[in-house]
């Protein structure tokens, strides 16, 4: 947009007008901090006072923040304000370069997630490992067999959290680089998911994992190693997500074009409008929840990344409170 010299809008293009809602012929005349209107400005440059100060020191002056769009809703921006001179040189008023930085903004929340995710989640496993192989070398206690099995299986244990947590990362770096390889064969879901429910069950006491498919269930085309990864996150999100325990049912069923794998849950839930966003690589649940279960955001990225390569569905239903539904399909 450009601006006079008292910051009434003298142009406004059409680009501008579809970011913030503002059609050029509503926006012409009007000073522009009633068109751009700020919400949260974190670099925010007195233009008043840089007229005043002909911008001796300055080709450009930028501020970046939050504007409220016409419509309400809030859009990230960046802008770039140049003095426009008169042939004699005296400010003449001022151009604004807008530019939309909502994806640089969800660029860097999400590296600075992915450090604070990793560094917590390694720290964990990495400690009671020490902790627990320290214990057991000390030379000046005696440990009875019960003792010495229950702190190996603890080794064990946070040492295969640690290996899904670094298969977990690798594979989302592959999938970023490289897309999605997959080697195909023949495949039984519901064999995949009776493998994942007996390794699971062993490693939780609150909860019942109960399987239910036809015995007609039909093979697939697919990826076992990645089809099993799939089910292995769901049921991992379901334990993790329903803490005071409770029944787990994978189950499937079929039709003439798909194949269908439910996970469900009596859980937490999630909200409306948590639905699609947990597909998102590296989102988490709500502050409350993040706290009290482990996990980086990865698995059910890396889920929907695999079903859509075998070309098909992953998406989830659920109300709070009321436990919550994951269902994947493949083709027949």
């Amino acid at each position: 947009m450009l601006l006079d010299g008292n910051r009434r809008i003298r142009r406004f293009n059409r680009a501008l007008a579809q970011m913030t809602g503002w059609q050029p012929d509503m926006a012409i005349g009007r000073l522009d901090s009633d068109v751009i209107r700020w919400t949260n400005c974190t670099v925010c440059p007195d233009l008043d006072a840089m007229l005043a100060l002909d911008w001796e020191d300055h080709k450009t002056v930028y501020a970046e923040g939050d504007i409220e769009r016409l419509d309400g809703l809030a859009l990230s921006v960046g802008i770039s304000y140049a003095l426009v001179r008169k042939p004699d040189g005296s400010p003449d008023g001022i151009v604004a370069n807008v530019r939309d930085i909502t994806n640089f903004r969800r660029a860097e929340q999400m590296k600075d997630t992915f450090i604070s995710v990793i560094s917590h989640e390694l720290k964990t496993p990495v400690a009671l490992i020490k902790g627990y192989a320290g214990t057991l070398r000390r030379e000046d206690a005696q440990w009875d067999r019960a003792a010495y099995d229950s702190a190996l299986e603890v080794i064990e244990d946070e040492a295969d959290r640690l290996t899904s947590l670094i298969e977990n990362l690798l594979a989302a770096s592959k999938l970023k680089a490289e897309g999605m390889r997959l080697s195909l064969g023949d495949v039984r879901l519901d064999a995949l998911a009776r493998q994942s429910t007996e390794r699971f069950q062993h490693q939780t006491e609150r909860h019942h994992l109960a399987l239910d498919f036809p015995a007609d269930y039909p093979v697939v085309t697919g990826d076992a190693v990645r089809l099993r990864q799939v089910i292995d996150n769901l049921l991992s999100n379901a334990l993790k997500y329903s803490p005071e325990g409770g029944a787990v049912r994978i189950s499937g069923h079929f039709d003439d074009q798909w194949v269908y794998l439910l996970v469900q849950d009596q859980g937490v839930g999630l909200r409306t409008d948590e639905l699609q966003r947990i597909f998102d690589r590296f989102y988490r649940t709500d502050e409350a929840l993040k706290r009290s279960t482990q996990g980086t955001g990865l698995g059910l990225y890396l889920a929907r990344a695999v079903v859509e390569a075998h070309g098909g569905r992953i998406w989830a239903e659920s109300q709070p409170n009321q436990g919550a539904t994951f269902t994947f399909t493949i083709p027949r």
